[in-house]
């Protein structure tokens, strides 16, 4: 790989990191990137995630798990919506603020 190209490519990397930092809430940390990509990626193969899924799925605590998943609802990137199947379960699902935010991080820094 040439140099020159990593370091263009690292230099998108990092001017993205600092995009979601301001577009997301304050006290956001690597486990809010991991939610949403889980959930993100959960929405792409049409199988939206549970939030009992998504807390035994992970490494890092359930409590600061939940604090996440609280503060990523409550800022309106992810909405909970009653399972069909099981009346039981609350899935979690990208909205479209989210789902723009990804559009434009694309178009900023990928292309």
């Amino acid at each position: 790989m040439k140099r020159m190209e990593y370091v263009e490519n690292l230099k998108k990397i990092i001017q993205a990191k600092k995009y979601l930092d301001q577009a997301l809430y304050n006290g956001h940390s690597l486990v809010t990137y991991d939610l949403l990509l889980r959930i993100l990626e959960s929405s792409l193969n049409n199988k939206p995630t549970t939030i009992k899924e998504v807390c035994t799925q992970t490494t890092q605590s359930m409590l600061n798990t939940r604090k996440h998943l609280n503060h990523l609802t409550r800022h309106g990137w992810v909405e909970l919506v009653q399972d069909t199947k099981d009346k039981r379960q609350r899935l979690l699902v990208p909205t479209d603020k989210l789902k723009k935010l990804i559009n434009e991080l694309s178009k900023n820094f990928f292309n």
